[in-house]
């Protein structure tokens, strides 16, 4: 199978990180940036106010205060990834193309590198029923 690699720091797929921007809103109103942006203000299961006022930006990443919650880390970053794309036509696009890819995250050393790709192959099957 052919693979794509998604690493928005060397410009590879860019538009499908969960570092460029994409803003949403959740159930509460608030608005996120980046599906980044809403995954550190929530990673920890709480509420993250000094992670959540940071500037975000296209690319931007700020780790954010608490440690990530390893009992929902994966299902939220999931959640935000379907919510982002369902927002965005151009970016639902993008993922469609990726149709008959294995994704990688190739640079990513810790958890994400197979985590990361595994969503958003997930997220491509759950939007186009594949």
């Amino acid at each position: 199978m052919k693979t794509l690699n998604i690493y928005y720091g060397t410009g590879e797929n860019a538009i499908l990180s969960n570092l460029s921007l994409r803003p949403f809103k959740d159930t509460n109103g608030l608005e996120y940036k980046s599906v980044e942006h809403a995954y550190q203000t929530w990673k920890s299961g709480t509420f993250d106010e000094l992670t959540y006022n940071k500037k975000w930006d296209n690319g931007v990443k700020h780790t954010g205060n608490y440690k990530a919650n390893k009992d929902i880390n994966r299902t939220l970053m999931y959640k935000l990834i379907l919510k982002s794309f369902n927002e965005h036509d151009y970016a639902l696009k993008a993922l469609w193309k990726t149709k008959g890819y294995e994704l990688t995250h190739v640079q990513e050393k810790g958890y994400w590198k197979k985590a990361f790709p595994e969503l958003l192959m997930k997220a491509r099957d759950e939007l186009f029923f594949l």
